[in-house]
């Protein structure tokens, strides 16, 4: 192979409670992992380890002598909040770390998003509506966290033995891990929805098969483009499934390139960001093709700022970051017994190896962020499609290496605690709900002070409810169905065409 891997030997001094691994130059292949095939998504609930953090508190305060009083309380109070820290060893069920903190940040990025949406009102001063706007950069974050962690499982996944799916069956596991909350939004939207135009009703099959964002189609009569359309929030969903179709393809790309050849794919994704705003801003690139008329220059606005061309450099960002988060932060033990005793070894994250910049990633990257809003807030007027469309790569690239690597404070203690985990949890069904319980309440109560405070609590209710009663009875569903070996229909039907696809490939 081209490019390597530094690979670790993990020793465990149990005398000292520290370990050191021995750096040893090998190839890539040599380091390929034995992660389990049903490695998540963000949407999976992907986590990683925190054996040591209640470890160190336990030991102290629990001697030979059993604990009593407020120890105990102490202990249980730690491990309600923290109750990652009871478990042992540092993989999943694999051999690869599983990454929990991701999808704390992620709700940071969701609720930012529902905050700007909901409440940009002509009231706002100027400067909190310059504050609002820059929570509306952190759509872009969706795209480079599901590549990341899905480019993350397939790099992991490298080398298992019947790992790899067929496309339609990689694609169907990804579907069905959004879909069944996503039909929910659209079902409510439709019950419980105004009136709605024909318009509308024409994108209702394109909405149901998650294909109304593939196309700049925009309401020649009202003005309105697309997105409009049944659940607004979903666009994102659509774009993504369009990416997955290139996302193996991608990720064995860059599993077999180096530090240096990742690095340098970073920045010219972040370099790319300038194309929207450049083919954007005073409409343009609408203006050199000879648009003139709202429906073409809505069109191509739609088709840039809210379509996969406008974020395809991001979606490539999301994996080549998963090469440097394995090169830089991972390393190869071959110790039998974080493998399950399987003999094979696993994948573990160096901490100690681990570079300072990417150790505390999430505490620059929001420090960042939190400077940019304070002490340049004016960019945001004039730059907004730069920033809205990958501009804020560095900044989310710190955040998401920094809470994947595990070591950064915010990650520990803050993306870690139990209540975090929670909403993590549903933070896309957040996301998802947020225009669907909006309409209701505008519809139900209005929209005065009184609607606006309580909108943000009814939201993680109703998310949660979602979460819990919809999206999470269907997966345990279809684990339950693919232990029993259970075919249903779509199983068949995906069955045909692969058949069919490999006597035409054997044949031609």
């Amino acid at each position: 192979m081209a490019a390597t891997l530094e690979a670790c030997e993990y020793v465990e001094a149990r005398s000292t409670s520290k370990s050191s691994c021995r750096t040893n130059s090998t190839t890539s292949d040599n380091c390929s992992s034995e992660a389990e095939e049903d490695t998540s998504s963000a949407e999976d609930d992907i986590p990683t380890d925190l054996s040591s953090l209640g470890q160190p508190m336990i030991e102290i305060i629990s001697p030979d002598v059993a604990p009593r009083g407020w120890a105990v309380t102490a202990v249980r109070a730690f491990e309600y909040m923290y109750p990652l820290s009871k478990k042992d060893g540092d993989s999943g069920a694999g051999s690869a770390p599983r990454l929990d903190a991701l999808d704390a940040m992620r709700w940071i990025g969701s609720i930012q998003l529902v905050i700007f949406h909901m409440y940009l009102f002509e009231d706002v001063p100027k400067s909190w509506r310059r504050t609002l706007t820059w929570f509306s950069t952190w759509t872009q974050l969706f795209f480079l966290l599901s590549a990341f962690v899905l480019a993350y499982a397939e790099m992991m996944r490298k080398g298992k033995k019947g790992a790899e799916v067929s496309f339609l069956k990689y694609l169907r596991h990804r579907l069905t891990v959004i879909y069944p909350s996503f039909i929910f939004a659209l079902l409510l939207k439709v019950a419980i929805g105004a009136k709605h135009t024909k318009f509308e009703w024409q994108m209702l099959p394109l909405n149901v098969l998650l294909m109304q964002a593939w196309f700049p189609l925009v309401d020649g009569h009202d003005g309105g483009p697309w997105l409009q359309a049944w659940v607004p929030d979903a666009w994102f969903l659509s774009i993504l499934v369009l990416y997955w179709m290139i996302l193996r393809p991608l990720s064995r790309f860059f599993a077999q390139r180096s530090l240096g050849f990742c690095m340098a794919s970073l920045c010219g994704c972040w370099a790319l960001s300038l194309l929207p705003q450049l083919f954007l801003h005073d409409n343009q690139l609408a203006n050199w093709v000879g648009c003139k008329d709202v429906g073409c220059t809505t069109a191509i606005f739609v088709a840039i700022k809210g379509g996969a061309l406008g974020y395809i450099h991001v979606f490539v960002a999301g994996v080549a970051a998963s090469r440097v988060f394995a090169l830089t932060c991972m390393c190869w033990c071959p110790d039998a017994s974080c493998a399950g005793g399987s003999g094979k070894g696993c994948f573990a994250l160096d901490s100690a190896g681990t570079p300072l910049l990417l150790r505390f990633g999430c505490c620059f990257g929001y420090g960042l962020y939190l400077a940019g809003i304070l002490l340049t807030p004016f960019l945001i007027d004039d730059y907004h499609i730069f920033f809205h469309n990958g501009g804020m790569l560095p900044v989310m690239l710190l955040i998401l290496l920094g809470a994947a690597a595990g070591s950064d404070p915010i990650a520990v203690w803050a993306f870690r605690s139990k209540p975090m985990l929670l909403l993590g949890r549903i933070s896309y069904n957040q996301y998802l709900l947020q225009s669907v319980v909006h309409g209701w309440v505008v519809t139900s109560f209005g929209w005065d002070s009184t609607a606006k405070a309580l909108y943000l609590p009814l939201l993680l209710v109703v998310a949660y409810i979602t979460q819990r009663w919809v999206e999470r009875p269907y997966s345990d569903y279809q684990r339950w169905r693919q232990a029993k070996g259970i075919k249903g229909c779509d199983d068949r039907c995906i069955e045909v065409v692969d058949v069919r696809c490999a006597v035409r490939c054997a044949c031609c």
